[in-house]
Formats: structure tokens, C-alpha cells, sequence
């Protein structure tokens, strides 16, 4: 408990003095503003390169706005946050910083741990915070196809579901390639191979990406499959990590 308290203390102030919670929220929480503004001025901006009435060729509602936000979350904000914490463990390993500690008794399950809840805890807060703000503007700026809170809030849960996911993903590969681009980088091949399998139907709800299509479409009633296993994927993946680490460590 005390490895994880003193990492869990490390990792907030190091997240401080190198701006990754302002990176993060800018990448995160900026769509959630700028997406309505742009997609409520889109037939404005079009209006006098595109001839005729606008209103039939672009359907802009509050779903609409909602679903591009999503978009840009599964798009850009995954990849500033991918390049953002790449290096959370991997320069701890190449640089040998954990074996001082190490060699005090320090629990490794504690340090990983820690960097996991940190960064899973934080991407939540700023997706859910991102959600219902977008959801604030949407509903300011249209008025068709009203969408309940509810729903948003449940793709809000999905899709942070999904970061954790992508935040374990990195710590793993960063204990295996120990270098943080590279790990990044293997993450990015995850994410876009995952949504290539989608088109299989037989395994399509134990992929994780199936929480993106899920929250995107707001319909939730086949999404335990996928909420189990991605749950069952992170413990994995978090305890391959610490085998990992106490393997290149001892070495």
C-alpha cells in the first residue's frame, strides 16, 4: 500500500510538471466545444461555394453533433493521448530507475497498478466531462433528434472504458519494447486492426472497439459481452506487465 501511495503521488506530480493533464484535457475537452460551433457555422461557411439550399444536402442535429464528437475522441483524442503517455513506463525501465527501489522491497504490482488507475482515472473524468459538455452545447445550438442525458452518459462510460483499455494497452507494450514510440506506435496498429475485425460477426463483441461503435450508435443492448471482456483483457494485460517488469528487472 505504501509502494502504491508513493507512485500514485509520483505519477500526479510528474503529470503536473510536464503538462500531460493539460495536454490531455485540451486534446479531449476542445472537440467537445469546437464540434457543435463548427458543425452549426458548416452551412454558413459552405453557403457561398456550394449553390442551392443547403439545408437538404447537410443533416446536422444533436445526435449528429454527439456522434462527431465521438468521432474525433476515437480519432485525434486517441492519439494525443497514445503520444502523451507513451513513455509512462518504458523510460523507467531503459533508464533502470525501478531497481533502486526494486531492491528496497518495492512492490512492482503497486508501481504498475498506480500508473494504471492514475492515467485510467484522469482520461474518465476528462471524457465524461468532455460528453456532457458537448452534450450542453448540441443542445444549444439544435434542436432536432433530441437525445436523453442518459444515453450520453452511458457512452460517456464506454468510451472512457475504452481509454482504460488503450492506457493498460501502453503500459503492457511499454514493458515489453521499452521504448515509448514505439509502444505508441504498436497501440495506434491495435486500434485500427480492432476496428478492421469488426466486420467479422462471430468475433465482433469481444473487441474492444465494439465500445466505440457502441456508444456511437447509443444502443446498449448487446454491449456485456464486450464490457466483460475488455474488463477481463485490462486484468491480463496488467498482470503480464508486472511479470514483465520483475523479469527485466532481475535480469
Amino acid at each position: 500500500m505504501k509502494t502504491f501511495k508513493a507512485y500514485l503521488k509520483k505519477e500526479i506530480i510528474e503529470s503536473v510538471r510536464q503538462y500531460k493533464y493539460l495536454i490531455i484535457l485540451i486534446g479531449v475537452i476542445l472537440f467537445a466545444i469546437v464540434d457543435p460551433v463548427i458543425l452549426k457555422l458548416l452551412p454558413e461557411i459552405l453557403k457561398n461555394k456550394i449553390p442551392g439550399d443547403l439545408s437538404s444536402l447537410i443533416q446536422i442535429d444533436r445526435k449528429a453533433a454527439v456522434q462527431n464528437y465521438i468521432k474525433d475522441l476515437s480519432q485525434i483524442s486517441l492519439l494525443i493521448v497514445t503520444l502523451t503517455l507513451m513513455s509512462t513506463l518504458s523510460d523507467e525501465i531503459s533508464s533502470q530507475k525501478l531497481i533502486f527501489p526494486y531492491s528496497k522491497g518495492c512492490n512492482l504490482s503497486a508501481v504498475v497498478i498506480s500508473k494504471i488507475l492514475h492515467h485510467s482515472a484522469i482520461l474518465s473524468i476528462f471524457v465524461i466531462s468532455g460528453f456532457a459538455i458537448n452534450y450542453y452545447y448540441a443542445t444549444t445550438l439544435f434542436n432536432k433528434n433530441v437525445i436523453t442525458f442518459d444515453k450520453i452518459l452511458i457512452s460517456s462510460l464506454l468510451m472512457s472504458l475504452y481509454f482504460v483499455f488503450i492506457v493498460t494497452l501502453l503500459i503492457f507494450f511499454s514493458s515489453i519494447l521499452k521504448r515509448g514510440i514505439i509502444a505508441a506506435i504498436s497501440v495506434l496498429v491495435v486500434h485500427v486492426v480492432s476496428a478492421i475485425l469488426m466486420n467479422v460477426d462471430s468475433i465482433s463483441k469481444f473487441i474492444p472497439y465494439n465500445l466505440i461503435l457502441t456508444a456511437n450508435s447509443f444502443n446498449t443492448d448487446d454491449i456485456f459481452t464486450t464490457v466483460l471482456s475488455v474488463v477481463l483483457y485490462c486484468i491480463i494485460l496488467s498482470i503480464l506487465t508486472v511479470k514483465m517488469i520483475n523479469k527485466s528487472e532481475l535480469i
